[in-house]
């Protein structure tokens, strides 16, 4: 479906028309869903027009494989003790991820590239670079530009940290800016389907956004005799996820890798806007925290981001197929919240993990 989104944007520009318009691009792919990419990244795909023209959808899919090949080869590398079938495994089935891309045709794998690129630099201590690939891929979407918080997670004076940053969001108004000399009228068109007004016809469902706020809200209504304020249980789980993520980030300071993991995954945890395909993003912290563990937890850790997601989907059809489950019943969360059930789930036995090994170190017994 992105796919063809992405083609149709191309072709609507191609014919003078404003991308950002639903219908323009609907009348090329027959899809109700808004093209929503910043301006510049139409240079980027548009050689996708080329791969629509041949009619062979299987020619993109080889390039994602090939862009999984290389995401796996960089995240692999991290380290000095990689892990092949533990990365392949977690690349492959983790949250049920990759199905989503594939079956979207989204472009999350240069995504989790430019991630690897980021992990690379910020262990080679280059530090200015990796922000400007952090402001690369916040560029994109601004949906991965909480993610320059990653600069904060740098042993470097607070003051340095901040320039990071700063300069992560200045590569992102770059090139806003120049898209906006270039062209007014259409990056004007982009910043107002932040408004919603390209989208108003595109059917949205929970099981499209599962994001964690949005559980919280499904959560909230049934509570029928106490009223509760989302943005207050939006801040006591964001002041949860933020105290527990200082915890494992202070006992793992020697451990530079594991710091930037248990960082993104942070947060991830937190983001306002989630979409099922983003979670391939997480294969890297995964990657890093797991692979080291035992068999057991391994285990257990596929349970919880494979298994769990894939019965959720399956629960899902089942019941859309047969329409009886209702709103905000049990069935309903569970299929339709499964990859968020599964990261609140990963996210505690990692925060766990982290407490046990403190509690059972030699150090704690001395």
């Amino acid at each position: 479906m992105d796919f063809r989104v992405n083609v149709g944007a191309i072709q609507s520009v191609n014919h003078g028309e404003d991308p950002y318009f639903l219908l323009n691009v609907n009348q090329y792919t027959h899809e109700y869903i808004p093209f929503t990419y910043a301006p510049h990244t139409l240079l980027i795909v548009w050689c996708l027009q080329f791969l629509f023209s041949i009619q062979n959808i299987w020619i993109y899919y080889a390039l994602l494989v090939a862009f999984m090949v290389i995401d796996g080869y960089l995240i692999v590398t991290l380290d000095q003790k990689p892990e092949y079938f533990f990365l392949i495994v977690l690349l492959v089935t983790a949250f049920v991820s990759t199905f989503w891309n594939f079956y979207n045709g989204d472009k999350d794998f240069l995504f989790l590239f430019l991630f690897a690129c980021t992990f690379h630099l910020l262990l080679k201590e280059k530090f200015w670079q990796s922000s400007i690939v952090l402001g690369l891929l916040g560029s994109f979407t601004l949906v991965p530009l909480p993610f320059v918080a990653l600069s904060l997670a740098i042993k470097r004076p607070i003051l340095k940290r901040i320039q990071y940053i700063l300069l992560s969001i200045g590569v992102v108004a770059a090139l806003f800016l120049i898209a906006w000399l270039i062209n007014p009228a259409l990056f004007e068109s982009y910043i107002k389907t932040f408004q919603g007004s390209s989208s108003v016809l595109y059917e949205k469902s929970d099981i499209l956004t599962p994001t964690p706020f949005l559980m919280l809200g499904v959560l909230l209504n049934q509570t029928k005799s106490i009223s509760i304020p989302l943005v207050l249980v939006s801040m006591v789980y964001i002041c949860l996820i933020v105290g527990a993520s200082w915890y494992a980030l202070r006992k793992n300071q020697e451990n530079p890798l594991k710091v930037y993991s248990l960082a993104m995954l942070a947060i991830f945890m937190i983001l306002p806007r989630i979409k099922p395909y983003y979670f391939i993003f997480l294969a890297i912290p995964l990657y890093i925290l797991f692979k080291d563990c035992s068999y057991k937890i391994k285990i257990l850790v596929f349970v919880v981001i494979s298994l769990l997601p894939l019965f959720a989907w399956y629960l899902s059809n089942f019941y859309r197929y047969y329409s009886f489950y209702y709103t905000g019943s049990l069935t309903y969360l569970i299929s339709d919240y499964g990859q968020t059930i599964s990261l609140f789930l990963i996210f505690a036995i990692t925060i766990a993990l982290e407490y046990y090994t403190s509690t059972n170190s030699p150090s704690s017994h001395s």
